[in-house]
């Protein structure tokens, strides 16, 4: 199999999930805009800032995403088609230079469901209990995208280190 063709499937699967997590953010937008319309409870109400912000973060995400693998495509085809070699050595470089954030990701998600927590322990206000809501939702969302981004990542170093070999 050619390298490009496990170049390429990293990069539909990033864009794949690009998609996922920009339809994500719009059904978290409309949530909160259904609170807003419908929700008559002190606590509905609280909802409604923190899931439209955590929507619109979500959308952004998502959308840049999309745009940024798509654009990448065609760049890592004519770098490919250019210099194999030099292109397997660079993204040998750039997947080893992310590994970190997975990390980091998994101690943000930390803290936010350990904020979350806090909050409705020690805050009985709706609007700091929204606000918590909207934290553990960032905290979780960030954890399923990182869990199959980290897979797919693992995934393409397994392939550059035996075409290496």
């Amino acid at each position: 199999m050619n390298f490009f063709n496990s170049t390429s499937a990293w990069i539909k699967g990033e864009v794949f999930e690009g998609i996922l997590i920009f339809v994500f953010g719009v059904f978290i937008i409309l949530l909160g805009l259904i609170f807003w319309k419908f929700g008559e409870t002190p606590n509905a109400k609280a909802l409604i800032i923190p899931l439209i912000i955590a929507g619109f973060v979500y959308v952004l995400l998502g959308g840049s995403m999309y745009v940024s693998n798509q654009n990448r495509l065609p760049v890592f085809k004519q770098k490919f088609s250019h210099n194999q070699s030099e292109f397997i050595q660079s993204e040998k470089k750039r997947v080893e230079s992310f590994q970190y954030m997975y990390t980091i990701s998994k101690v943000v998600a930390t803290v936010c469901f350990s904020l979350t927590l806090l909050i409705f322990w020690l805050l009985k206000s709706p609007s700091w209990q929204g606000w918590g809501i909207g934290l553990s939702l960032f905290a979780i969302s960030g954890l399923m995208v990182d869990y199959f981004s980290q897979e797919r990542a693992e995934i393409y170093y397994k392939v550059i280190l035996e075409i290496l070999k």
